[in-house]
């Protein structure tokens, strides 16, 4: 008879950015080995979110104050910094729950069985795993399944197409009217090529832009413009382009759009941060990205796949806790 499922436990504030990394993860670690997972957000008002994670746990120091259960699972998966206090809290009661933090604390990595941090953080420790990016949801069936699911919408744009997606303002980038400008052009020259085109916008981005983006779409046929309205195609997007454009601001659809082994290119972005600056160069070394100048093929590259990689690293400190617990 088959053991059970461990039980995993996915933290994280609910927004769609932060989960899908703590998502993807758990969901590579349940590939190798099965888990019962269980997701859940945080919830708490602005002026203890705007509190340190140190001032949160002492306020709010057990599990049940943040609205978990209070039968502890085998592993916890948190992503962002409102999981922090949480995963300190089941950290400090001491009941053999393996914690894994994703993104770089900026407190000590001690709290934790293990931290999760992309390359270009810089951390480095016995409990540090490091990876070119960050964890995500993308799967050969992943895209599959919901290129299928969008068939029909796709299959009346013709091939070839690019994919653009577009991000917005953050604390190091900001996507005003040059960038915009500098975006709109791209999605131009590549229609007048002949190309289709699946754009997708994000929550970060600004009502000035998105009008700009719908304008475009119903002023030129073959463009398919989603902007959060309905039915999110996404990863249909991701399987159904035949190059792929992104912002230089989010890290997330950066790596995602590695993991299809297609050609990738970065569109620009106001603000520099010297992290990113790192994490671009990985990009080119591993992936061939680019800045976008008019080109529709790439290098050829293995699809990264960092978060099966880092699955298999998160099973190996699993196994050495629980080793010298029993």
């Amino acid at each position: 008879m088959a053991p059970a499922p461990l039980r995993c436990w996915v933290i994280s504030d609910g927004r769609r950015g932060i989960e899908n990394q703590a998502l993807g993860l758990t969901e590579a670690l349940h590939a190798i080995r099965p888990l019962a997972i269980t997701s859940h957000h945080i919830e708490a008002g602005a002026v203890f979110q705007a509190a340190s994670p140190k001032l949160q746990l002492a306020i709010k120091s057990r599990p049940e104050d943040y609205g978990l259960p209070s039968d502890m699972p085998d592993l916890v998966i948190g992503c962002g910094r409102q999981a922090i206090a949480p995963l300190m809290a089941i950290q400090k009661s001491k009941k053999h729950s393996f914690t894994a933090y994703i993104q770089d604390p900026r407190i000590s990595p001690d709290h934790f069985d293990l931290v999760i941090a992309p390359e270009h953080d810089g951390l480095s420790g016995a409990n540090i795993e490091t990876m070119i990016g960050s964890p995500n949801r993308v799967t050969k069936a992943k895209i599959a399944g919901e290129t299928l699911q969008f068939a029909d919408r796709l299959n009346a744009l013709p091939m070839p197409r690019a994919a653009i997606f577009i991000g917005g303002t953050s604390k190091t980038h900001k996507l005003g009217q040059a960038e915009l400008s500098a975006h709109l052009s791209a999605a131009q020259t590549l229609h007048a090529a002949g190309q289709s085109l699946l754009i997708s916008t994000s929550r970060r981005t600004p009502d000035s832009v998105l009008k700009s983006w719908r304008d475009l779409a119903e002023s030129h046929p073959n463009i398919w413009l989603y902007d959060g309205q309905g039915a999110n195609p996404y990863y249909a997007f991701l399987g159904a382009a035949d190059l792929i454009l992104v912002t230089q601001d989010s890290t997330n659809m950066l790596t995602e759009a590695c993991a299809t082994g297609k050609p990738v290119f970065t569109l620009p972005m106001a603000g520099k941060d010297r992290k990113f600056a790192k994490l671009y160069e990985a990009l080119k070394t591993r992936c061939g990205v680019v800045p976008w100048a008019g080109q529709t093929q790439g290098e050829d590259y293995v699809a990264l796949n960092e978060t099966a990689r880092i699955a298999e690293r998160v099973w190996a400190h699993y196994d050495a806790k629980t080793a010298t617990i029993n």
